[in-house]
């Protein structure tokens, strides 16, 4: 069957949906509720300067679509290496935290402390098999109190505006990288030879952001006749009488409400917002799950400065809660064609909730905020800005609550009994994934749909959700 498929979301999820289909020559139309793809993969434009919604970059295991996505930006695609740090206390560390620049550089309580703490967490670990319920007991049971409350504690909490206690500990393994203390001693006292487990350092960057590599995406699939409409939030979709499957989708584009007709629908927006969009007298007892559902917002700072260069990082996170911020990036460093010759950016990320202080803080008292704990951690740069903008984003994170796979659950459930319907993606499946995880689930729901296996389609959902470091064996040469 080749008829009409709609795809909800033109992001790096629905767009990949969209070229993997169009390949094969089925009707595809996109609804984008902004005026341009890529979702959270954009690149903003400004004064010559360069800006993406985040610190994205291309890797992946997926050797095949890496070569497809090496052959569709040809020679726009350049390869980068990242060096990423942590600043505390005046000090700056490796990251992901390395157990021996944490011994050479911390004093000689504080180290004795967090090997302490390690061991009574290893040993308790050990004996009395504590469970990981939240974040906070996935780290203390790995790394002990001390560095807990030193690095991943404050930071963690900022970033997500809850405690950690909170938040689940199921994203934590493919997020963090293991610190072995004893390891490290046994290293130290050349007691162990080899090389300990990184993070992959090499990746893929498109020239001119991030976003060009969407832009480019979204132009392949019109010329393979895909549709792609801008400016289209989606309002309602529409059921059949056996309430058995999806035959239509309302939307407002440009504020102008229109009806689409479809055989499947591929949906890549929020899986709150999707479930709100069907009828509510189907809904009424998903009120209470989709409620329960939320995501983080983030604000982005962007300043334009008359410098060659800030640092040698690509990324350098803030972990101490006095600090606004939770990440200082420098766009030249992915790319040099981010900033003007000569000139370099600065990008701050700033969590917050939409409609909180910060989410409406004139962008003059932000920048203001931020200039003075740049200079605080070192970045003086309030002589050299240029100029700023601010971005944001509503959907940023969903919100890890120690009950969320309950509530997710239940909104997967009702989505079942729909047979013509698959989410898929970031805010699709609640999940917090990286872009190409995203890419791949979108190709993957192309592939069970154009297979006929639209009764496992729930396996995308838990698509790379292995207990390990997803960026340890990436494809990135």
């Amino acid at each position: 069957m080749k008829g009409n498929v709609i795809i909800l979301g033109g992001g790096a999820c629905g767009l990949s949906a969209a070229w993997e289909l169009s390949k094969h020559g089925y009707a595809v139309t996109v609804l984008e509720k902004e005026s341009r793809v890529g979702g959270l993969c954009i690149t903003n434009e400004f004064k010559g300067y360069r800006f993406d919604l985040g610190g994205h970059r291309f890797i992946s295991k997926n050797r095949e679509l890496v070569e497809d996505v090496r052959k569709m930006m040809g020679s726009e695609l350049l390869t980068s290496s990242r060096k990423s740090v942590i600043l505390l206390k005046g000090k700056v560390f490796d990251y992901p935290l390395s157990a021996k620049d944490i011994f050479l550089k911390m004093d000689m309580w504080t180290n004795t402390k967090a090997f302490l703490s390690y061991l009574v967490a290893a040993f308790s670990r050990t004996m009395f098999r504590k469970k990981d319920v939240s974040f906070e007991d996935w780290i203390v049971h790995r790394f002990g109190r001390t560095l807990y409350n030193l690095f991943f504690g404050p930071y963690t909490e900022k970033l997500w505006g809850i405690s950690p206690k909170k938040i689940s500990s199921d994203w934590a393994s493919q997020r963090i990288s293991l610190l072995n203390l004893k390891d490290v001693l046994f290293r130290l006292l050349k007691l162990k030879k080899g090389t300990p487990r990184t993070y992959a350092k090499g990746y893929y960057y498109p020239k001119k952001g991030i976003g060009q590599m969407f832009d480019i995406m979204g132009s392949e699939i019109e010329k393979m006749g895909g549709k792609i409409v801008l400016n289209a939030e989606v309002q309602g979709v529409i059921i059949n009488p056996n309430n058995t499957a999806v035959t239509g989708v309302r939307y407002l584009e440009n504020g102008v409400e229109k009806g689409i007709d479809c055989d499947v629908v591929i949906s890549t927006i929020s899986l709150t917002d999707l479930i709100k969009a069907f009828p509510e007298q189907l809904t009424a007892n998903m009120e209470k799950h989709v409620s329960s559902l939320k995501f983080r917002a983030v604000r982005f700072l962007n300043i334009l400065v008359d410098l060659p260069d800030i640092s040698d990082n690509t990324w350098m996170y803030v972990s101490e809660g006095k600090y606004i911020m939770t990440r200082i990036q420098e766009p030249k460093r992915r790319s040099p064609f981010s900033a003007p010759e000569g000139k370099t950016s600065v990008m701050l990320e700033i969590p917050c909730n939409e409609g909180d202080e910060t989410w409406s803080c004139p962008k003059e008292e932000l920048l203001e905020r931020c200039l003075k704990d740049l200079k605080a951690l070192g970045l003086d740069i309030r002589d050299k800005v240029i100029d700023s903008f601010t971005t944001s984003v509503t959907h940023g994170y969903p919100v890890y609550t120690l009950d969320y796979v309950e509530h997710r659950q239940k909104l997967f459930d009702f989505l079942e009994k729909y047979e013509n319907i698959i989410t898929c993606g970031r805010q699709g499946t609640f999940r917090y994934i990286f872009m190409d995880i995203a890419m791949e689930m979108g190709i993957a729901a192309a592939q069970h749909l154009m297979l006929d296996k639209m009764s496992k389609r729930d396996s995308i959902h838990q698509m790379r959700s292995e207990n390990e470091l997803i960026e340890v064996t990436s494809v990135t040469s």
